[in-house]
């Protein structure tokens, strides 16, 4: 372990190696701070580059664009209360109010160190937890992996509680996406429909471009062809959104950080145990945890404007920037969107995430470490003090971001496999992505659906093959069957509650 552990700080601490990592944060910060792009967005774009990096300088890179871009979607969210990415929305309920007092620079630095905090704990309980989880994993079967699995899509469907129909609608069309392509097991193709293209599946990158970029996207087009439909009016209420912002009051005292330190760690804690479970993501951990600042503040100015109501949302949805990689490393199962995002980065390099990689892998797990912390600071240093230069980019026109990162799309996409029909699928993907925004209808289950389902498959298969096809060998494998009954208790509280709000719903009509 301390080999893998030198060896891990040896890779990472090579000068283009750092300089990647300060590249990623900024590239998110910069992203996340412009209303409808996100880091997600620049992940699935930066993807298929990554393959003619190292394994340790790739996932660095990513994993500091994510952090970069959670905390530059709160700067949007607290200047205008429009924030750059769902997970920075609770922030501007408190930040916007600090804005309209004048006070956005104290808002903006508090948020800042909130979001430090909370990816520094969540960072932390990483490398404490998911080499242990890994290390007990090592004794799981096919069985325990079909329950984990199983408990996984569940979770997925707690994102769309409220509009539990969409969410099965959305998993059932990832687990079918996910059966196109040769027979694990028999080797006999699956709705190829006579294609030898489809024989083989869908490309992760692919989807994932697809579904995360091409979407918003098509609906920046839209948007543009609606303006132009309009009167000269409309393109210059669009002009005038141009604003040159002033950030007032930035002076944070010491006093005004400590009072906030048990709301931070709380909070922080939440974030970290929402971002280790499989399926939710740091939308949930920002509300969750901005409610559970709620009660612990003593602040009467909560909801109208407190440093407490920054801190807490920041702190929350940062340290599923971390957390969201245990189930990854550990179980090789993805946290969420953009832990399947590492995955796919994982894979283009050849790594099975999981908890084999401890012991393959070991140099290149520590080195990642290494590069998380190290963008932390860095996010932490880079935003601090040129925050000003950051918000200037919201006045950059989506008009001149939509072809860009359409073409970044396309040669991504053809890029990884030098194939044609990997664009096609892009487009079709993104068309599908944007059709289901439309409707409500979550990517995110469609995603988890797509990636879980091989490995649940091939474990399942491999359960029936040992227990002669009977499914009471899961009673005779206690962690599966706790897994299990926990999915139920889940699934049954679920149509208890969209019940219940269905029936308030008819009472009220």
């Amino acid at each position: 372990m301390g080999a893998d552990i030198l060896a891990g700080l040896e890779m990472m601490f090579q000068p283009h190696h750092v300089l990647l990592v300060f590249l990623g944060v900024v590239l998110g910060t910069v992203m996340g701070a412009i209303p409808g792009l996100s880091s997600t967005m620049g992940i699935a774009l930066l993807l298929p580059i990554t393959f003619t990096l190292s394994p340790v300088a790739a996932i660095a890179m990513l994993t500091a664009m994510y952090k970069g871009g959670l905390f530059g979607g709160s700067i949007a969210s607290i200047l205008f209360n429009a924030p750059g990415t769902s997970a920075a929305a609770a922030t501007g309920i408190d930040g916007y109010q600090l804005t309209k007092q004048g006070k956005s620079g104290k808002a903006i630095r508090m948020a800042l160190i909130g979001s430090s905090v909370g990816d520094l704990i969540g960072c932390i309980t990483l490398i404490l937890l998911a080499g242990l989880i890994a290390k007990a994993a090592l004794m799981f079967g096919p069985p325990e992996y079909v329950a984990i699995i199983l408990f996984a899509f569940t979770m997925v469907l707690g994102v769309a509680d409220k509009a539990l129909m969409k969410g099965f609608l959305a998993l059932g069309i990832g687990i079918l996406i996910s059966t196109v392509g040769y027979d694990p097991v028999t080797g006999v193709p699956r709705f190829e429909f006579g294609s030898m293209e489809m024989s083989s599946g869908f490309s992760l990158i692919a989807v994932l471009i697809g579904l995360l970029a091409l979407p918003e996207v098509f609906r920046q087009i839209e948007d543009v062809i609606r303006e132009k439909i309009k009167d000269h009016k409309g393109k210059k209420e669009k002009a005038e959104q141009k604003v040159d912002v002033q950030l007032g009051d930035s002076k944070l005292t010491w006093k005004e950080v400590k009072g906030t330190r048990k709301v931070l760690f709380t909070s922080a804690g939440v974030g970290t145990f929402i971002g280790a479970l499989p399926g939710l993501g740091p939308t949930i951990a920002a509300f969750m945890g901005y409610r559970t600042g709620k009660k612990i503040s003593k602040d009467p100015n909560y909801g109208k404007g407190s440093l407490h109501g920054v801190a807490a949302p920041e702190a929350a949805n940062s340290a599923v920037a971390s957390a969201n990689l245990i189930p990854l490393l550990a179980l090789g199962i993805p946290g969420d969107v953009e832990a399947a995002l590492i995955l796919g980065a994982l894979t283009i390099q050849g790594i099975t995430p999981g908890p084999q990689i401890f012991v393959n892998n070991g140099a290149i797990v520590y080195g990642i470490y290494a590069g998380m912390i190290m963008a932390i600071i860095m996010n932490f240093v880079f935003n601090w003090y040129f925050v000003r230069g950051v918000i200037k980019v919201k006045n950059i026109s989506i008009q001149i971001m939509v072809p860009i990162i359409m073409v970044l799309c396309i040669a991504g996409t053809f890029g990884y496999n030098q194939n044609m029909f990997d664009v096609k699928v892009m487009f079709a993907f993104g068309l599908l992505g944007y059709i289901l925004n439309k409707f409500g209808i979550p990517t995110t289950a469609l995603l988890i659906g797509f990636i879980l389902t091989p490995i649940f498959e091939r474990s399942l298969r491999q359960t029936l093959a040992l227990s002669d096809n009977g499914l009471l060998f899961f009673f005779e494998r206690p962690i599966a069957l706790v897994f299990i009954a926990i999915t139920l208790v889940t699934v049954v509280s679920y149509f208890i509650k969209s019940r219940a709000e269905n029936n308030g719903k008819s009472v009220s009509q």
